[in-house]
């Protein structure tokens, strides 16, 4: 939870000695298994001592402070966490956000500003929203009633024109001084505040409070996405997230007064918040009068996404677009396809505000009709720049490494080609934060490096007994053991869902319509399951298989086992994989299997390029192995697959390789 923690008299005595960054140099490398960067090591250094100059007075020596406090729900730490009581005796915190700035040049916006040429985080609103998370999140505030505030502390700042941009109320409202900005210089000033808000007598009780407290659990995308797009309820958007949600608004803002478009590509990994910004987005985009639509490329998404607003999205939308006829809107539904947008992307130009796109990835090259008409293009404008001609602003949210079919082409890279050819200089944010999995980065980087793509990877995140592991990965011998350990976790209150490599045909129900157990395997001990139920694709949002197993909490919803295509988007307590003989490891690489894939659309998809195959298994896997908030449990069919996972969960396992770009494009065809 934290790399420090003493008293404050203590903190000062240790940062007098230089004890300071090495101990955290120290957390840290434990924490990580690895070192912090220069830089890291360095802000340590200069802002831990600055910070316990500010706090040598008596009257905060009996407080406690905590360095590096890991805010909840993910896997940012704040600076510092100071904790005592009030003169009142009110127990209290206060997260400071420690700088080492010398200078910014100008507001970027209603949360940011301009440092060194590119735009950054004002560090008030960083440390509020760090404060956010505790307040609502940690059990010290949610149970006990402790009040926690937020500052910033410039230590090197002197300048005063920067003083000036971060203090600037037209810019940034109320913002330092609900959060107050201390700079060089105003040390008595930071002492007094601190004082008044945690100045009182010691309390040893209350860094127990921090260190023994719990974390509560966080909402699940599904669960407020009404709320949120009507305006009720929102998200805590920190760093990255804040940055990109305020360059899109602003780009809106610009984009409505002069009619220059405007293209922005956020990047993230699996559980890097994409989606919940998204939605953030549309909500306070229409809570400003314009007209914005989101698109996604997941149908199971997008369908649950319309199921969750089905009482109101149609008028909202109707309101939003100042229009009283349904056929009077650019695009049919608030929640809509990207084949939608870009068909209205050929009868108007610039019509919609603001396109919010999730899943980006999963753009196709050309609008194109359907199965029965043989997916003809339907169009020779690319479905990218037929978008943007609907859009004033473009907001695309990907991940380089999510495509799962070979018609998927929505890279970063294809983006920023289209959106240059179209003489728009596109606007790219990376976000790195890590959400879900229980705010693991580590889990997260761990799978991506047994399957190839990454060469870093870490096991601090893993303990084997369970008990300090910061992740749960477990594997079973069986999907019935999975199965049952999913039911355990289900009757203590998580969600649980089993999910698994498109291995088996999906019938459709018998004719007396029960679900048939397809996915069934001599193997598996006698263990049977059904897919998903198909309801067909005629059927109401509420009615479709898609929200009825991503929400119906009954034992035929949890009995029955999600693919790729169901679970792209969501997120769940506790996820069980089933990992096919699609994918294997042969060795020396992963290998993909055409002839065990029963999954027509990516096998019609590859008979022109079955090279492909590996990459697109590989990106099923990632996806199906990232769904869970707090855990993972596995079965693997074949033997080498579970025990190349099994050596990288033992310390000195295989060396941090890459498979080579020859080998990966190996494949056994059908």
């Amino acid at each position: 939870m934290h790399f420090y923690f003493a008293s404050v008299a203590r903190f000062i005595q240790d940062a007098s000695a230089g004890h300071i960054a090495p101990a955290l140099i120290q957390a840290y490398q434990h924490s990580e298994e690895r070192e912090p960067s220069p830089e890291q090591q360095t802000a340590w250094k200069n802002s831990c001592a600055a910070l316990a100059k500010a706090l040598d007075t008596a009257e905060l020596h009996a407080a406690t402070i905590f360095l590096e406090l890991r805010v909840p729900l993910c896997n940012r730490r704040c600076d510092a966490l100071l904790v005592g009581r009030s003169p009142s005796g009110t127990p209290c915190a206060l997260v400071i956000e420690l700088k080492q700035w010398g200078q910014v040049s100008r507001p970027a916006g209603e949360n940011q500003v301009v440092r060194n040429q590119a735009v950054d985080l004002h560090p008030c609103a960083q440390a509020r929203e760090y404060a956010a998370l505790l307040r609502y999140f940690h059990s010290a505030f949610t149970q006990k009633q402790m009040r926690i505030q937020a500052c910033a502390y410039l230590h090197n700042l002197t300048h005063g024109p920067s003083i000036d941009v971060l203090r600037d109320k037209a810019a940034f409202g109320y913002l330092p001084t609900e959060v107050p900005l201390f700079t060089a210089g105003e040390e008595e000033r930071l002492r007094a505040f601190l004082a008044e808000s945690i100045g009182g007598e010691a309390d040893l009780a209350l860094p127990a409070w921090i260190t023994e407290g719990t974390v509560e659990p966080s909402p699940k995308l599904l669960e407020r996405v009404a709320s949120v797009i009507q305006g009720i309820d929102e998200w805590t958007l920190i760093d990255e997230q804040l940055i990109a949600h305020d360059t899109i608004l602003r780009a809106v803002d610009q984009a409505r007064s002069t009619g220059k478009k405007a293209i922005i590509l956020v990047r993230g990994g699996p559980g890097t918040g994409k989606s919940v910004l998204a939605i953030q987005l549309v909500g306070h985009a229409a809570q400003k009068g314009w007209s914005v639509i989101h698109a996604s490329g997941s149908k199971a998404f997008q369908t649950v996404l319309k199921a969750k607003t089905e009482a109101f999205s149609l008028e909202w939308v109707k309101k939003n677009f100042n229009v009283k006829a349904r056929n009077k809107l650019p695009v049919g539904h608030l929640f809509s396809t990207f084949a939608d947008v870009a068909t209205a992307g050929t009868k108007i130009s610039g019509g919609i505000d603001l396109v919010v796109g999730d899943e980006a990835h999963r753009l196709w090259d050309f609008r194109r009709g359907t199965r029965f008409q043989k997916f003809r293009a339907l169009s020779t404008t690319p479905m990218l720049e037929e978008i943007v001609s609907a859009a004033k602003v473009t907001a695309l949210f990907l991940d380089d490494n999510q495509a799962v079919r070979a018609s998927e082409i929505g890279h970063s890279s294809y983006i920023l080609e289209h959106a240059r050819r179209l003489g728009i200089e596109p606007v790219i944010i990376d976000l790195n934060a890590q959400f879900r999995c229980n705010g693991s980065a580590g889990y997260v980087e761990w799978v991506d490096h047994v399957l190839g793509y990454s060469a870093r990877s870490t096991l601090a995140w893993y303990d084997p007994s369970e008990d300090e592991a910061e992740y749960e990965f477990r594997i079973f011998d069986s999907p019935g053991d999975v199965q049952a350990a999913l039911q355990r976790r289900r009757s203590q209150g998580y969600k649980s869902r089993m999910v698994a490599g498109f291995c088996w045909k999906w019938s459709p129900p018998s004719p007396t319509g029960q679900v048939v157990h397809d996915i069934k395997d001599a193997r598996f001990g006698g263990w049977s399951a059904p897919w998903i139920e198909k309801t067909g694709i005629d059927v109401r949002p509420l009615d479709n298989q898609y929200y009825k197993w991503a929400n119906e909490t009954s034992d035929a919803y949890f009995a029955q086992v999600g693919s790729i295509y169901s679970v792209q988007g969501f997120e769940f307590d506790y996820v069980g994989v089933i990992f096919g003989e699609d994918l294997v490891w042969t060795g020396e690489d992963w290998v993909g299997n055409l002839a065990k894939s029963k999954d027509k659309a990516l096998t019609d998809s590859l008979r022109k390029t079955p090279h492909e195959a590996t990459e697109k298994l590989r990106a099923v896997y990632r996806v199906l192995l990232t769904r869970g908030m707090r855990g993972t449990y596995v079965h693997f069919m074949d033997k080498a697959s579970r025990e190349r996972f099994e050596s990288f969960l033992r310390k000195g396992g295989p060396s941090p390789s890459l498979p080579s770009p020859e080998r990966r494009t190996h494949v056994q065809g059908p």
